[in-house]
């Protein structure tokens, strides 16, 4: 069970920060790999569920993901219900930025998602949350 953790400062309020990492439908806005979001009703809370098309290497897959934790303004961990792949973003008020932790890994759900998890995991990780981190950046900019 791999998993890649980073902390960072964006710079914009906590609440605008929020806004774009509390609601799953806006994950297109600004992650890269997410190309839409269906199923998310008007109040997100854990157990919620949704579908996500992702982009892949060769293409792109619908899977159905769960919100597990939800704390407003403050957590939010989601899971996809196939692979196990999951992202907790933790975010603290710091001062007129937003200080962020995230993390994006697998709890395997199968031998096939286990031999993913270990062969490309960690590189896999780190990059979507490079790439997750920039295009908040981008977008909050």
């Amino acid at each position: 069970m791999a998993s890649w953790q980073h902390q960072t400062l964006i710079e914009a309020p906590i609440r605008d920060v929020w806004e774009l990492v509390g609601d799953p439908q806006r994950y297109p806005e600004w992650a890269n790999d997410v190309v839409k979001v269906t199923g998310v009703p008007d109040v997100i809370q854990e157990g919620t569920r949704f579908e996500r098309v992702s982009k892949l290497p060769l293409g792109s897959t619908t899977t159905e993901f769960v919100v597990d934790e939800l704390t407003d303004l403050q957590e939010i961990r989601m899971r996809c219900l196939r692979s196990g792949y999951y992202s907790r973003w933790a975010l603290t008020e710091a001062g007129d930025d937003t200080f962020c932790e995230v993390e994006v890994g697998m709890e395997p759900t199968n031998a096939p998602y286990k031999v993913l998890d270990r062969a490309v995991g960690k590189r896999w990780y780190r990059s979507a949350v490079t790439s997750m981190v920039d295009g908040l950046r981008k977008k909050l900019a």
